[in-house]
């Protein structure tokens, strides 16, 4: 899987990147000198290991998205109800 982008569910806009290993990884804002040329540093650059609840920072829009950290299959399994295990008496 190469990186992907997460997309707002109501405008598509590009919110997040998830990475090959699964961390999400968020950049925001940029840096000028002063000349005022941007730099490649970003004001806001975080690593999420975990599910996340963001709003879409599209102003027009603002709805909350929910990302989950775990893979579809995964999160189903999670999902369902665990089998209970029953144990034999020792004889």
């Amino acid at each position: 899987m190469d990186e992907m982008f997460l997309k707002c569910e109501k405008c598509g806009k590009k919110l997040i990147r998830r990475l090959p290993n699964g961390l999400f990884h968020f950049v925001f804002g940029k840096k000028k000198d002063k000349e005022g040329n941007l730099l490649e540093f970003s004001p806001v650059e975080m690593y999420v290991h975990g599910s996340i609840k963001m709003r879409c920072i599209s102003r027009e829009c603002g709805h909350f998205n929910v990302f989950t950290y775990f893979p579809p299959d995964s999160q189903l399994k999670a999902d369902q109800p665990q089998q209970s295990a029953t144990t034999e008496p020792k004889k």
